[in-house]
Order: structure tokens, then C-alpha cells, then sequence
């Protein structure tokens, strides 16, 4: 394994990315109290589900389905959120392989895939709402149209920063930080 190469001379310093419109910081911060509101959920549920094996009075059918409907809701509404702050999953080697103007277009054709790719989710979960309008879960009897709504605003939010990403793909991009979540 070897040491990693320094900054070569010719490459010019990294850039600080630009803040984000407020808007889409405004968006990404809901984004963030609704995956931690369901994020405590589920932790209250599955909790809720071991003391059940011990205190049998408790055990509650629906609670495993709201653990799991919480999944859901979490891993759905965050989509949006990692994709506008490069929190998805990428190929780091063309970082390091192109530069200038070709990393450029690389990342706009990137940003453009993603932004098709969400744009199609968007059209199937809103043909999912529709297709079952009346159905109903099993233990919580939460309409099935409103947990397909999730995926829906989800790939919307996707699709968004996916576009804003096109606009701003000559622009340093910003970087996921844990520590924005606090």
C-alpha cells in the first residue's frame, strides 16, 4: 500500500463550495426532523417490541408495523437530502482521473441520470397511489396511497437537487457532514 501522493503543483487549491439557496437549506433541515423524528420511532418501536417478549400485556401487533413502515419513511425521505449534498453513492476515481472541463460535463451527465432516474420514481409511485386507493395496511389500517406518497415527495426532493446539481456542476460541490445534523 502507498503513502497517498501530495497536491500536485499545477492543481489549483480546493475551493469552499457555495452555500445553498435558502430554500433547499430550509427543505434539507425538514428533511433532517423528519428522518430523526422516525428514526427515534423506530427505536421506540423496536424497544417496544423486546419488553413485549417479557411483559406479554404489551405486546401490540401494529408496533412492528410502524417499525418497519419507519424504515421506510427514513430511508425514502433522505434521498433528496444525500443527493444535494453528495451524500449518495459515487465513483471516487473519476475525481481523480478527470479534470477541468470533463469533470465538468462527467458530473452534469451524472446529475442529469439521476435527475431521469428519480423523474421516473416520482411517475411510479404517483401510478402506485393511484392503483390502490383504497387498500389499507394490516395492523395500523394507514392507507397504502400515503406511504407511496413518501417515495413520491422523496424522488421529487431527488429530482430537485438532481437539477439544481446540472446548474451547478462547474461549481466545487458541497460535501455530506454528519456534523450538520446536530
Amino acid at each position: 500500500m502507498t503513502a497517498p501522493q501530495p497536491p500536485h503543483p499545477a492543481d489549483p487549491a480546493p475551493a469552499e463550495a457555495p452555500a445553498e439557496p435558502r430554500l433547499l437549506r430550509i427543505w434539507a433541515s425538514a428533511e433532517l426532523a423528519v428522518a430523526s423524528f422516525f428514526l427515534v420511532v423506530i427505536f421506540g418501536a423496536v424497544l417496544w417490541q423486546v419488553i413485549s417478549r417479557y411483559v406479554p400485556s404489551l405486546n401490540w401487533p401494529g408496533v412492528g408495523e410502524l417499525a418497519n413502515y419507519s424504515l421506510i419513511v427514513l430511508t425514502f425521505i433522505m434521498v433528496g437530502y444525500l443527493i444535494g449534498k453528495n451524500g449518495h453513492i459515487t465513483i471516487q476515481v473519476i475525481d481523480y482521473l478527470v479534470r477541468g472541463r470533463a469533470f465538468t460535463v462527467v458530473r452534469a451527465v451524472s446529475a442529469l441520470c439521476v435527475a431521469a432516474i428519480c423523474a421516473l420514481l416520482v411517475w411510479e409511485a404517483y401510478a402506485l397511489m393511484l392503483a390502490y386507493p383504497y387498500r389499507r395496511t394490516a395492523a395500523l389500517e394507514i392507507p397504502v396511497w400515503l406511504l407511496y406518497l413518501v417515495p413520491l415527495v422523496g424522488f421529487a426532493s431527488g429530482t430537485v437537487r438532481a437539477l439544481v446539481n446540472i446548474l451547478t456542476a462547474a461549481r466545487p460541490e458541497s460535501r455530506f457532514d454528519a456534523a450538520e445534523a446536530k
